[in-house]
């Protein structure tokens, strides 16, 4: 039975911490899209809080080497749904197709990094 103070599951997604990037609090957690299929795989397109006084969710293209512990997490917030699938450029940006999509890319990501 559900109940409105509990949040609706809205999709996969994959999320890491950030670290030496300005725009973002040390540690803080980015939602990570899934990469372009022609992509180099340096640059990733994440959406986090901005660490400013208004906190507000921006989307961002970084450096992978930023980013570490990769691992999949469901998307609960309305408002971070929206700012990954805004319209972009070249780019439709989505959540994962599956958990077990975004998991595979997940362990990729950490296997470059440790590996």
């Amino acid at each position: 039975m559900s109940t409105e103070t509990e949040a609706e599951a809205l999709g996969w997604c994959v999320v890491a911490d950030v670290a030496g990037i300005k725009h973002f609090n040390p540690r803080a957690r980015l939602w990570v899209l899934p990469p372009r299929p022609a992509g180099d795989g340096d640059r990733l397109l994440a959406v986090g809080h901005h660490h400013g006084r208004d906190r507000r969710l921006i989307r961002i293209a970084i450096p992978r080497r930023h980013l570490a512990r990769f691992r999949v997490r469901m998307v609960y917030n309305r408002a971070v749904l929206r700012a990954i699938e805004r319209p972009a450029a070249n780019r439709s940006p989505a959540l994962w197709p599956s958990r077990a999509e975004a998991q595979r890319q997940a362990d990729r990501w950490n296997q470059r990094v440790h590996g």
